[in-house]
């Protein structure tokens, strides 16, 4: 899901567990109800107001664009931190505690 958060762009990636019976008949976003989006969409509106944040929902993307955005978070993540393959404990400090700006 798309939003903006503060004036910044922002995603949420939105999950159910594998054997949900609620949804496990589903194969696709685009299978859901209308109500489930409007009740997401509801709350990201809505969830920040006493921290006095605005906050709107953009759009719904599919499994496609979850990959997308998760893909492009590891990214991030290495370039900041390294690899997983590293064997530097400071890397894994630093993603725990990020120091202060």
């Amino acid at each position: 899901m798309k939003m903006t958060d503060g004036g910044a762009g922002d995603e949420k990636v939105i999950a159910i567990p594998w054997a949900d019976p609620t949804y496990e008949a589903y194969t696709d976003i685009s299978e859901l109800p209308k109500h489930i989006f409007d009740e997401i969409r509801h709350f990201f509106s809505v969830y920040k107001d006493l921290e006095g944040k605005k906050t709107a929902v953009n759009e719904f993307e599919g499994a496609l664009g979850a990959v997308q955005v998760i893909e492009e978070c590891i990214d991030r993540y290495k370039k900041k931190y390294g690899t997983a393959d590293e064997d530097d404990t400071e890397n894994v400090e630093k993603a725990v505690k990020p120091e202060e700006s």
